[in-house]
């Protein structure tokens, strides 16, 4: 072959890096979420891993953990990652009145927004336990986004971390969200990394 021919190739030719994105996204997207944090190890533990895949993750903090450990949740923010409200101190919210729900989750939103800039766009119940009441109190404070999760591997009860990755990777479906903790899972900082590589290996995306 002619050597300009052989270099228009190469000139013409798609960057090596041009299909990877979708070869690794070819089974769709994973949402991983964290709960009950930031802790002061274990959450900048799974920050390191994250930032070392390129993954991306939600953070669902509670107001008093972010109010004792807010350069915790501003990295996580300036990282890339969303962070959502969790209340205040993780009571279970359908046994308060109105008034006290919008007091967990609006104070809550007030420390996210002085860690971070940026109000919480969405929010999750502690338990998943919610109501027309829950639901309405927050709207009151302007979280019209719940998310729940779709793959629960139980890692707060603290199963090895083999476990977690064989619980989670056995669940996931294209769309999933995955319910983690960064302050309660003690071995969740060591699965998150077999985690990802097994997401990685099925051809998902985190997000």
């Amino acid at each position: 072959m002619p050597v300009i021919s052989t270099l228009l190739l190469v000139l013409l030719a798609p960057p090596a890096s041009a299909g990877t994105g979708t070869q690794q996204c070819a089974a769709g997207h994973v949402r991983l979420t964290f709960d009950d944090g930031p802790h002061p190890t274990a959450t900048p533990d799974i920050l390191d891993t994250l930032a070392d895949r390129g993954a991306k993750a939600t953070f669902f903090v509670t107001g008093e953990m972010t109010a004792a450990r807010p350069d915790i949740v501003r990295r996580a923010s300036e990282e890339g990652h969303r962070i959502g409200n969790h209340s205040w101190n993780h009571p279970e919210l359908t046994t308060l009145d109105r008034a006290q729900v919008r007091s967990q989750l609006q104070r809550t939103n007030e420390v996210i927004e002085r860690a971070t800039g940026d109000t919480p766009g969405e929010w999750r119940p502690p338990y998943g336990a919610t109501n027309d009441l829950v639901a309405g109190a927050a709207g009151d404070v302007g979280l019209d986004s719940m998310l729940l999760w779709t793959v629960d591997p139980r890692d707060w009860a603290d199963p090895p971390a083999t476990t977690t990755r064989d619980r989670v990777l056995q669940g996931v479906r294209p769309g999933s969200i995955v319910l983690l903790h960064d302050s309660t899972g003690r071995n969740t900082p060591a699965a998150l990394p077999m985690i990802l590589d097994g997401l990685a290996s099925r051809g998902y995306c985190t997000q």
